[in-house]
C-alpha cells in the first residue's frame, strides 16, 4: 500500500461507497462523495495558487467536518499540512509559522497577510472561490499538480517539544504514513465500524482515528470524551492515552469501542487496563508505542478479550511489519535479552527528520549498522522479555509524557527560568497519587526577589501551551543535587496545591455560578475568576465532573476546554445562550479530548 498514497487510497474508497457517511460533526454529515468533492475543490484552489509538493499549508481549525476537508484537500494538492493549535500561546504559534515559513493558513476566519501573520482563508471561502473560478472538481492528478506527488514528498509536519526551548518540526512523508496506515487497517478491524475524532491533530495519535476509517469505509465521528454524542452508533475504534482510561471507564457506554481500544503516548499499567476491561470485556486493548519520528506507532502489544493482564507496566510488544527495533548499548551493540538498553527504530516508518534542523536530525537519525539506511535514536530505555516482546522502562533524557503529550523538561525549565526574579528553575513529572501524573515546576529566586507561584504560572502560560504549563509551581531556596552535581529529581519536594490568590471577583451571574461550580467540584471554600482549576487541586476526573455539571446548567464547554482554558474567566464564554451563560463572551473553538 505504501506505493499508493493516502489521497489515492481515499479516492478509491470514495468511489466504492460515495453515499456512505464519512464524517459526522455537530449534526452535520458528509458522505464520502461529498467529502471527496469538497476536498477536490479545495485542492484545485490551492494548486491554482501555485501550491504543490514540498509546500506547507497551515491548518488552524477546531475539530469539525471542515477540518477533515482541509487536511484531505491539502494532501490532494500535493502539499503538506502543518497543524496549529488555536489554544496555544501566540508566541508558540508565531514560532511555528516562522519555522515553517507558512504563507497560507486554513482557519476559521479570512484575513489578508500582514505583520501579524500569513494569509488566512476559510475552507468555505476556498471552495466557493474554486467553484466561482470554474476550477475542476475531479480527483487531482500529476497533470493537475504543480509537480508529481511522489512517496518521498512531505505529508505533514508536527511540532514536538524541544529541549533547547524551541519546538522542533517532525517532517513525515507520504510513504511512511501509508506504511503505518497499511498496518493499522489490517490490525484494527474496528476502524471499519467508525472511530471517534476526539484529540487534536497537533498530536499524531489522531492520525489513526482520522484516516483509518476513511480507508475502510467507516465514519469519523467528532466527539468529546465527557458526554454522550448526539447521534451515530457506538464506534468500533477508539484511540486514547493511558491518562484517558480512568475517564473512559466512567463515561457513557456509547463512547466505548465495540472492537478495538488502542492506547498510546505514555506508559500503560496493567491495573488501569483491568479497571477499564471490567466494564468493557468485549473489546481488544492494544498498547501502541511509537514516537512521531517513526510515524505514529511502530510497536504493539495486543490483549484480546479474556487475556490475562500482568501487574505493572504493560509491554510495548513487537514491531509493526515495516519496522525493525533494536535494543543497543552505548557502542550500538545489541544487549542480551532481559538487559536494559536504548531503543532504536529502523525501517520503512522512520521519517525524514526535523524540518530545517540538519544538525539535530543528524544527531538523532543515525546510520543503521545492521542493514543500511538510518535508524532513529529514541532516548527510550527498553529490554527484550520472553518471546521477544519489548518492555518499556523509561527515558534516557529529560523528556516525559503526560496525558500523551511529549514534554521536554528542559523547555519548561528554560521558560520558567527566564521569568523576572528567577535565578534557577527545574521541572519534573510527579505522580503523588497513583494514576494522576502532573507536571511540577520549581523556582529559586534571585537575591531579594519575592516570587509568587500563581503569578509564575500565569507568566509561563503566556509562552507555553497549556499541556506544558506546570500544574503546580513551588518556590525553593535551592535545587537538590546528586553527588555528581546533577539535579536530584527524586529529592524534589511535593509542591503544595496553590491556594486562592488575590484576583478578580465574579461580576456577572454566569461568572459567579461558574466560580461556585469550580469550588464545589474542587472542594474548596471559594474560587476567583482567574483561579486555575489544576493549580487549585483539580485532576482529570474532577475535570470530567466539572464539564458534566456545567453542561447540565447550560454551558457547552467540554473536557478539552477545561484542560486548556482552566479558569472560570476562560470558560464562562463557552455558553449556548441559556440562562447560565447569558451575557457571556464569544464561544471559543478548539479541539476536545
Amino acid at each position: 500500500m505504501a506505493e499508493q498514497l493516502l489521497p489515492d487510497l481515499f479516492q478509491l474508497r470514495a468511489a466504492r461507497t460515495p453515499h456512505a457517511p464519512a464524517v459526522r460533526s455537530g449534526g452535520r454529515v458528509l458522505s464520502y462523495g461529498e467529502l471527496n468533492t469538497r476536498a477536490n475543490r479545495l485542492a484545485h484552489h490551492l494548486i491554482a495558487r501555485g501550491i504543490g509538493p514540498e509546500h506547507l499549508v497551515g491548518v488552524r481549525l477546531p475539530r469539525s467536518a471542515d477540518l477533515v476537508v482541509a487536511l484531505l484537500g491539502v494532501l490532494k494538492s500535493g502539499a503538506a499540512y502543518v497543524p496549529l493549535d488555536s489554544g496555544a500561546p501566540a508566541e508558540r504559534i508565531a514560532f511555528i509559522v516562522e519555522d515553517t515559513g507558512l504563507g497560507l493558513v486554513l482557519g476559521e476566519h479570512t484575513a489578508p497577510p500582514g505583520d501579524d501573520g500569513p494569509e488566512t482563508v476559510t475552507v468555505a471561502a476556498a471552495v466557493a472561490a474554486s467553484e466561482a473560478a470554474g476550477l475542476p472538481a475531479h480527483d487531482p492528478t500529476g497533470a493537475d499538480r504543480t509537480a508529481p506527488l511522489r512517496p518521498g514528498n512531505l505529508a505533514y509536519v508536527i511540532h514536538t517539544s524541544g529541549s533547547t526551548g524551541r519546538p522542533k518540526g517532525v517532517a513525515v512523508q507520504h510513504d511512511t504514513l501509508t506504511r503505518y496506515l497499511d498496518f493499522a487497517c489490517a490490525a484494527y478491524p474496528g476502524l471499519a465500524e467508525g472511530a471517534l475524532l476526539h484529540s487534536p491533530v497537533t498530536f499524531d495519535l489522531t492520525v489513526t482515528a482520522l484516516y483509518g476509517p476513511l480507508l475502510l469505509g467507516g465514519c469519523v465521528r467528532v466527539a468529546e470524551l465527557d458526554h454522550e454524542p448526539a447521534d451515530g452508533p457506538r464506534p468500533g475504534f477508539v484511540k486514547a492515552t493511558p491518562s484517558h482510561l480512568p475517564l473512559l471507564a466512567v463515561l457513557p457506554r456509547s463512547l466505548a469501542p465495540t472492537r478495538d481500544l488502542v492506547v498510546g503516548g505514555e506508559m500503560l499499567r496493567g491495573d488501569v487496563v483491568d479497571r477499564w476491561r471490567a466494564a468493557h470485556p468485549g473489546a481488544a486493548v492494544i498498547n501502541e508505542y511509537g514516537p512521531t519520528e517513526a510515524t505514529v506507532g511502530c510497536c504493539v502489544f495486543r490483549l484480546e478479550p479474556g487475556d490475562a493482564t500482568a501487574p505493572g507496566a504493560v509491554p510495548i510488544g513487537v514491531a509493526t511489519p515495516a519496522t525493525e527495533l533494536y535494543v543497543l548499548d552505548e557502542r550500538l551493540a545489541p544487549v542480551a535479552p532481559g538487559t536494559a538498553g536504548e531503543l532504536y527504530i529502523a525501517g520503512g516508518q522512520v521519517t525524514r527528520g526535523y524540518l530545517g534542523r540538519p544538525g539535530l536530525t543528524a544527531g538523532r537519525f543515525v546510520a543503521n549498522p545492521f542493514g543500511g539506511g538510518r535508524m532513529y535514536r529514541t532516548g527510550d530505555i527498553a529490554r527484550t522479555g520472553p518471546g521477544g516482546v519489548l518492555e518499556y522502562l523509561g527515558r534516557t533524557d529529560d523528556q516525559v509524557k503526560i496525558s500523551g503529550y511529549r514534554i521536554e523538561l528542559g523547555e519548561v525549565s528554560s521558560v520558567l527560568a527566564s521569568r523576572p526574579g528567577v535565578r534557577l528553575a527545574a521541572a519534573t513529572a510527579r505522580e503523588d497519587t497513583p494514576g494522576e501524573r502532573y507536571l511540577a515546576g520549581y523556582a529559586v529566586p534571585e537575591d531579594g526577589a519575592q516570587l509568587d507561584p500563581a503569578a509564575l504560572r500565569a507568566a509561563v502560560a503566556q509562552v507555553l501551551p497549556a499541556w506544558m504549563v506546570p500544574a503546580r509551581i513551588m518556590v525553593v531556596d535551592a535545587l537538590p543535587l546528586t553527588a555528581n552535581g546533577k539535579l536530584d529529581q527524586a529529592a524534589l519536594p511535593e509542591p503544595p496545591v496553590l491556594g486562592a490568590a488575590p484576583g478578580a471577583e465574579p461580576e456577572s451571574r454566569a461568572e459567579a455560578r461558574l466560580c461556585a461550580l469550580f469550588a464545589e467540584v474542587l472542594g474548596v471554600p471559594s474560587v476567583r475568576l482567574d483561579d486555575d482549576f489544576f493549580a487549585r487541586g483539580g485532576d482529570s476526573l474532577r475535570a470530567v465532573r466539572l464539564a458534566g455539571r456545567a453542561r447540565k446548567e447550560g454551558w457547552t464547554f467540554g473536557l478539552r476546554d477545561v484542560l486548556e482554558l482552566r479558569t472560570p474567566r476562560g470558560l464562562v464564554g463557552c455558553a449556548d445562550g441559556t440562562e447560565a451563560g447569558r451575557g457571556a463572551g464569544p464561544v471559543r473553538g478548539g479541539a476536545a479530548l
